[in-house]
């Protein structure tokens, strides 16, 4: 019966582990990165602590509904934005699902890297200095495809990912080791 009991147990321990999600904060020890837009005023949101975003573990409950996808991540990083449904006096149109959508320009959104620290920028995401970035939440935000050119309207690698609707969102940038993205959560 002790044997049973004992089994039974590790048995449960083992499966408690392998449902666990890592609390370890995944932070990139040389970098600092800034969510902007139309809403930081683009190039200024570099060094100004508002804009600044921060290192998170895979456990946050603020990218519950992303868990999955973070798998492999080497770096998570978050920031709450507000993308004001006001008008920027400018707008995006890109075809999304076949569909040619005009985006208020307040809606855009980037991300910058700078080394640990400093304030030059190293890149603008996603542009053709940052690498492609998937979209892993393609119902809140579009990232255009990571191309020269903007064919069929879709954008091109200089052109801005927008959210589908104004709203505070959590903007998360996650890096992999050959891959990256982005995800925009809904508050």
């Amino acid at each position: 019966m002790k044997k049973l009991v004992l089994l039974l147990v590790a048995l449960f321990g083992a499966f408690a582990l392998v449902g666990c999600v890592s609390g370890e904060v995944l932070v990139d020890e040389t970098h600092d990165y800034y969510a902007t837009g139309q809403f930081a005023g683009w190039g200024d949101a570099v060094g100004n602590e508002d804009f600044k975003m921060t290192a998170i573990a895979r456990n946050d409950e603020r990218i519950e509904s992303i868990v999955d996808e973070t798998k492999g991540a080497k770096y998570i990083y978050i920031l709450e934005i507000t993308l004001p449904a006001g008008d920027a006096g400018w707008t995006v149109t890109y075809k999304i699902n076949g569909v040619e959508t005009v985006l208020n320009g307040n809606l855009t959104v980037k991300m910058i890297r700078t080394d640990l620290g400093d304030e030059v920028p190293n890149w603008w995401g996603q542009s053709p200095e940052s690498g492609e970035i998937e979209n892993l939440t393609p119902e809140t935000l579009y990232v255009p495809p990571f191309v020269e050119e903007n064919v069929d309207m879709a954008g091109g690698w200089n052109d801005n990912p927008a959210a589908l609707a104004a709203g505070t969102y959590y903007f998360v940038y996650v890096k992999y080791e050959s891959s990256q993205a982005f995800a925009l959560i809904a508050k």
